[in-house]
């Protein structure tokens, strides 16, 4: 005898209709719609410590972007289907297509993808019955526990859905995709091979879709299933659990498993016979508000369940959903605030939820390495994002560093560097925020292929890179990467490359360019206690060069290549201002003399060459200011002088407030300025004046209300209030300054 439960995909409605009717039929086989590449995990399922939501992960071990996730949640029906069968000695098996066969039909560089998904048969039933959402329909038909489906007999639920896919396949005008047939095929004939084995009592666990292709096997030919799976290709697979996680059951992150609120169904699965849950749920969302610092009380709770009843009788459910819940909850308990919405759903619609899987299930050799590493550093993965603060004089938390260093060097980034907060930037504070994500289990299986343990992979896909760059930045920053990584063992090779490759570069932009991350190297140097020697002596060779070169490319380039140049001369700048070594700090001083006296340099990197050159004392304040004198005169284009002007500004607005003679230059400028030329200045003036922090800008405006006579200390023979531009200026100023 063969009953099909045919189901849809996850839910706790579901889940709890096939765990019933699996209790009251008592089969002796239950044949689950699954890949048979996974039958030895079946096993696992009752093992301490394997917690959902996990997934199996079916891979090719010699192509590795052929995989495929099955996730599976507490609230699973094939969860429940593989537990009741392990709990009461029932044999049970997957019967689907073998991925085997599956990846020998695909192009060997198909990418890695979630289980296959099957047309969506409800998506008709919904629209007649009033809903554009599938997903939705079925939620109010059979996921609240409380509506019809607790008040149905489990077999008259799976004998109806057969009806209606029934109707559906027998109207259908399309013919079934080759890979659906082949799967039915393949089913129908696991469902044959079970009999000749001699069970009695056969339960078939399958999407609904393929429940009417199962059934009537007596009626159907063998020879004609055997024909269609005759000679097809396979590759040998492996297979393994890996956590997963609620947002990635979730139907907003792209695998379309029907799971449109797992903490919601989680919550249903777990109170199973509660008769209030929508009580139960908005309880908790008001005491999560309440963490989060809002204002909730038990009169806001009762006035929100009266609301989603009332939305859901108005809908004609029999309770109310997780749609009626939210949107109760975002008028009275967020008091209609839109924004509150990210954080219900976050935490009461999607949940922050991450399974696990014992170390003893994790058998590849990097996958063990990588276990002992994260337990010894003790670092939890968490799909919830979190801060890391460490501090790189303590052991302990230098080899946290070096582990997450690592592990992004294989493409698993676990951790991100953020920027260090205020009075934490010196070489001895490092910040992550944290987040684990499911797909780096099959990236560390992918991470295989260079080594058994984290560090030897770390190192083999460096050297692999190494291979591959052409461009001296990608070997200065990889360079980076390997010592914060603490992979000592292919510094050489790659200091090489870095020398060989940096002795062929002509263009003193590309010079300039590596520069910086090899200064951050030297300044994190001393605190990991890395060899310097090499370092310093590439930093040797580069930097004159540069500072030969730069000049010559500041010389007649558009304003876009001025940009860029203006960007690289703040980085080496500051790379300069770290090294602090006097000959170097010579050479730049001269490197920017000759930038600010090049005839056709772009004016706004002479004027920022100027700039740097007063900051460091190299020119006095009277050469300074007969420079600006000379760069705002009217016989300068308009263009030509903001330009300069922005480079000379850039940065702290404090040499406008603490140097008058600077004011009152760029005071006469302006007021002298044509309307034409006003309009070409003023883009290039607002822009520089916007990089000024706003209580410089405060002082400035005050700067501007006062007199000339009081601000420069001595009388003009025409007294400021009486100029004639005063009025246009101080618009003029108020716009700079204001926006």
């Amino acid at each position: 005898m063969v009953e099909i439960l045919g189901i849809r995909h996850h839910g706790p409605g579901s889940a709890n209709m096939l765990r019933r009717r699996l209790e009251e039929w008592a089969p002796d086989l239950v044949l689950i719609e699954g890949p048979p590449d996974a039958d030895d995990l079946l096993p696992e399922v009752t093992t301490p410590g394997l917690l959902p939501p996990l997934a199996m992960l079916v891979y090719n071990p010699k192509q590795l972007q052929q995989a495929v996730f099955y996730p599976f949640a507490a609230f699973s029906p094939e969860w429940q289907a593989m537990q009741y069968a392990a709990e009461n000695a029932c044999v049970f098996r997957f019967m689907d297509l073998p991925m085997a066969i599956s990846f020998a039909q695909q192009p060997d560089d198909v990418m890695v993808k979630s289980v296959p998904t099957d047309p969506d048969p409800f998506a008709q039933i919904a629209a007649l019955g009033g809903y554009s959402d599938p997903e939705r329909w079925w939620e109010a038909m059979f996921e609240r526990q409380g509506g019809r489906s607790s008040h149905t007999a489990p077999e008259e639920v799976f004998a109806i859905i057969l009806e209606l896919m029934r109707a559906l396949r027998s109207s259908k005008q399309v013919p079934e995709s080759e890979a659906t047939l082949l799967r039915e095929a393949y089913m129908r004939q696991m469902i044959r091979q079970a009999q000749k084995d001699g069970f009695k009592k056969i339960a078939i666990v399958c999407g609904a879709w393929h429940a009417p292709a199962l059934e009537g096997l007596e009626a159907r030919k063998n020879t004609e299933d055997a024909t269609l799976l005759k000679g097809l290709k396979k590759v040998k697979t492996q297979a393994c659990w890996i956590p997963w996680s609620f947002d990635r059951l979730a139907f907003s992150s792209g695998y379309g498993a029907g799971v449109i609120a797992p903490a919601w169904y989680q919550m249903l699965w777990e109170g199973r016979g509660t008769d209030a849950p929508q009580s139960l749920w908005m309880t908790r969302a008001a005491r999560y508000l309440r963490e989060q610092g809002m204002e909730t009380s038990a009169a806001h709770v009762i006035e929100a369940i009266r609301l989603a009843d009332t939305m859901a009788a108005l809908r004609e459910t029999l309770q109310p959903g997780i749609a009626e819940l939210r949107e109760a909850a975002i008028a009275v308990l967020a008091q209609g605030n839109n924004e509150v919405l990210a954080l219900i759903d976050r935490e009461m619609v999607i949940g922050d939820v991450l399974g696990e899987v014992p170390d003893q299930l994790n058998l590849a050799p990097l996958k063990v390495d990588f276990e002992a590493q994260a337990k010894s550093c003790r670092l939890q993965r968490s799909n919830a994002a979190s801060t890391l603060k460490l501090d790189l004089r303590e052991p302990a938390q230098l080899r946290k560093s070096h582990l997450l260093h690592r592990l992004q060097l294989l493409g698993i980034a676990w951790g991100n560097v953020l920027p260090a907060p205020e009075g934490k930037h010196g070489t001895f504070h490092e910040h992550w925020e944290l987040k684990w994500q499911p797909e780096f289990e099959i990236r560390l299986l992918e991470a295989g292929i260079w080594g058994n343990t984290v560090a030897d992979a770390a190192a083999q896909k460096t050297l692999h890179i190494m291979q591959e760059a052409t461009q001296l930045r990608e070997l200065s920053t990889l360079l980076s990467d390997v010592l914060r990584a603490e992979l000592t063992g292919v510094l050489p090779a790659l200091i090489a490359r870095l020398q060989s490759t940096g002795a062929m570069v002509s263009d003193a932009l590309l010079l300039a360019e590596a520069i910086p991350p090899l200064t951050a190297v030297w300044r994190y140097g001393s605190v990991r206690k890395l060899p310097l020697e090499g370092i310093w002596h590439l930093l040797d060779q580069i930097i004159p060069r540069v500072c030969i070169q730069l000049p010559d490319a500041c010389v007649l380039i558009n304003e876009d290549l001025a940009e860029q140049v203006h960007d690289n001369m703040r980085a080496l700048n500051r790379a300069f201002g770290i090294l602090d070594k006097p000959e170097i700090d010579t050479r730049w001083c001269e490197c920017l003399q000759k930038i600010r006296a090049a005839e056709g340099a772009a004016p706004l990197l002479a004027g920022f060459s100027t700039r740097l050159l007063f900051d460091k004392n190299a020119i006095s304040w009277e050469d300074t200011a007969a420079y600006l004198q000379f760069e705002l005169s009217s016989g300068q284009p308009t263009a030509h002088a903001a330009q300069w002007l922005e480079g000379f500004l850039y940065g702290s607005g404090l040499l406008l407030l603490h140097q008058p003679t600077v004011w009152q230059l760029l005071y006469l400028w302006v007021g002298q300025l044509e309307d034409q030329q006003f309009v070409e200045a003023l883009p290039i003036l607002r822009r520089s004046f916007s990089r000024f922090s706003g209580p410089e800008r405060e002082k400035m405006l005050l700067l501007a209300k006062t007199p000339q006579q009081e601000r420069s200390g001595t009388t003009t023979t025409q007294p400021d209030q009486d100029n004639p531009n005063r009025a246009p200026m101080m618009a003029l100023i108020r716009l700079l300054l204001h926006g």
